[in-house]
């Protein structure tokens, strides 16, 4: 098994202590749910189901391992796009004197990739790169190496949420590395490249944060640059699936740039866990593309759509889908359903099915009203039975006993399985894996399930989900519940790290402390972490604070990157050349203690990692 490059040495690391590795299995045709099924294998050697050698046609080429064929595609004259890189199409517009490119792609090699293939066309330079959002803009350095006078243009929030870890959607800064973690299962980054459990479609990597140019101009909404002669309008407030979104508009040409119209179901919600996705929000987007006249819509995700009819209907058509799926989400709720009963109460109606362009192939259907109830009431159901809950252990012991016993529920489990119930199957014998997670018959029997789940979803994230946690259930792999990259973590500057650092608090530990720690980073101005009875408040300037500090730690920024990361203990830290304490040492150490090391290998598990 290949692994990733940025999870190579967390492997590494634990797999001498896991328990020994279990093969899953699955039949390449068989039922599912009812469902009869049929996997075939991909040029990649993937399995997966046999609907997907054609719910792909958006593409107008076959399945392979990336979504898109490699070549650059002329659109109109001076119009291109350069595909099959990475996921994702690059837009180029040529003006008179250069070339305008929307996003870079996901490492500074794709941006070389990017170039190469643009000297096939035309020899002129790069003038501007423009950033679609946060996703794919990393390899804007290799395009800055060649050409350092090119413009980076982009969103104002692109930049601050790449440096706060919010480049994956996370509301609250804090919890970035919880959705980095989803997206290493989301994109199959843990799992092999080739063979049979391989991504059947686009393979996303993690970023390389390297490879990330500063923007030199952030636009605001409806602002107009001139470039090189050409007129470009910027629209900077539709949040599709991140908020630095930047829509386009070149009215000369009748062109839009955007990543509002994706080749496939757009995902209303993201299984890593994002912002809320605003189906009205995105449908203005869309339907902005539509009113501005555009005659070509070049795409993040999507085919160009070249004629203003086309575009029309194509955005209208996915307009349509989003305020589908969100009335009927809105109805199901005034008809008294509740949030679990959401995702089978939707029923796509079949011109949505026919469409190329609403093909099930990245996200699940069925995932996406329940965040739009939560969205809209929170998550209490009306149902006061609900309004207070037993936790999932508690649940899962109560079942258990009521069933008969862990055995019981077991051969209830390998029941529904035999019956073709396999999601009821799974839930009965998760409810087992709760109670005792480390039991490797448990892990084995909801690997197997997930692993035959995954094999059969059209869904490429949730097959990847399925596959990823399988493989951690059987001893394949130690799967991280946090995720931060070098690359972001390096990049915080100390305000960052402390304040994201602050919620670790452990209440109970701090009791009735109240307790001062100034930090003085590299010699800058002294900021600090104030607790006060289990509650921990960020002090921007300690100087002008009201109450004068217990302690004081200088350090480096790297010795407090240690801190943040768990990298080492605290008492190794504060003994490092370097870094000094004015007060009492121990009662600094005695502080930081009561912070969870949230990091630290033998707690940062998804899955328990077995003992051999």
């Amino acid at each position: 098994m290949k692994a990733s490059k940025l999870f190579f040495g967390i492997i590494i690391l634990l797999v001498p202590f896991m328990g020994k590795a279990q093969e899953l299995k699955v039949d390449k045709k068989g039922t599912f749910m009812g469902t009869p099924y049929e996997l075939v294998e991909f040029p990649n050697g993937a399995w997966a189901n046999k609907t997907l050698q054609t719910d792909y046609k958006m593409f107008k080429v076959p399945l392979s391992s990336n979504f898109i064929k490699k070549e650059v595609a002329k659109i109109a004259d001076g119009i291109y796009t350069i595909n099959g890189l990475f996921a994702s199409y690059i837009p180029v517009i040529e003006t008179k004197n250069g070339v305008i490119i929307y996003d870079s792609g996901t490492s500074p090699e794709i941006g070389r990739e990017i170039l190469k293939m643009l000297e096939t066309v035309t020899k002129k330079p790069v003038i501007a790169v423009i950033y679609s959002h946060s996703h794919y803009i990393f390899g804007s350095s290799a395009i800055k190496e060649k050409y350092p006078n090119a413009q980076f243009i982009a969103n104002p929030r692109v930049a601050s949420n790449l440096a706060s870890g919010q480049g994956a959607g996370s509301v609250f800064p804090e919890i970035g590395p919880l959705l980095n973690s989803g997206l290493v299962q989301q994109f199959h980054m843990m799992l092999p490249r080739e063979g049979k459990d391989a991504p059947f479609g686009g393979f996303i990597s993690f970023p390389d944060f390297s490879g990330f140019v500063r923007p030199t101009y952030e636009v605001t909404e409806g602002q107009v640059l001139t470039i090189d002669g050409l007129d470009l309008q910027f629209f900077t407030n539709f949040n599709v699936d991140s908020d630095d979104q930047l829509l386009v508009w070149i009215p000369s040409r009748k062109i839009v740039l955007n990543n509002a119209f994706w080749g496939f179901m757009p995902n209303m919600y993201s299984l890593r866990g994002s912002n809320f996705r605003d189906p009205e929000i995105i449908t203005q987007a869309l339907f902005k593309i539509r009113d501005l006249g555009t005659e070509i819509m070049l795409s993040t995700h999507g085919m160009p759509i070249v004629g203003k009819q086309e575009v029309k209907e194509t955005v209208e058509t996915y307009a349509d889908f989003y305020n589908f799926v969100k009335d009927q989400t809105l109805r199901a709720m005034l008809l008294g359903r509740a949030p679990q009963d959401l995702g089978k109460f939707l029923k796509l109606p079949q011109h949505f099915r026919d469409a190329e362009y609403l093909c099930e192939t990245y996200g699940p259907l069925e995932t996406y009203a329940e965040p739009i109830y939560h969205h809209g009431r929170g998550w209490f159901d009306n149902d006061a039975a609900n309004i207070f809950k037993l936790t999932r252990e508690d649940e899962a012991t109560n079942l258990i006993k009521a069933m008969g016993g862990a055995e019981r529920v077991e051969q209830l489990s390998d029941q529904a399985n035999k019956d073709g119930d396999q999601i009821w199957a799974m839930k009965l014998i998760n409810y087992l894996y709760v109670t005792d997670p480390t039991n490797q018959t448990y892990r084995t029997k909801k690997a197997q399930l997930l692993y035959q789940l995954g094999m059969v979803l059209e869904s490429q994230n949730a097959r990847s989900w399925c596959i990823t946690q399988a493989y951690a259930l059987t001893n394949k792999l130690a799967l991280p519940r946090l995720v931060l990259p070098d690359e972001i973590v390096n990049s915080m500057n100390p305000n960052t790290l402390l304040t994201q650092y602050k919620v670790r608090i452990d209440p109970e530990k701090a009791g009735t402390t109240n307790y001062l720690l100034a930090f003085a980073v590299d010699n800058d101005k002294k900021v600090g972490l104030h607790c006060r009875f289990g509650v921990v408040e960020f002090i921007d300037d300690v100087e002008k604070y009201s109450q004068a500090p217990n302690a004081t730690l200088t350090m480096s920024q790297p010795s407090l990157v240690d801190l943040f990361m768990n990298r080492k203990s605290v008492g190794q830290i504060l003994s490092e050349q370097g870094n000094s304490v004015k007060g009492d040492k121990k009662e600094v150490e005695k502080f930081l203690s009561y912070f969870d090391e949230i990091f630290n290998p033998a707690i940062n598990q998804h899955i328990p990692v077995l003992q051999q």
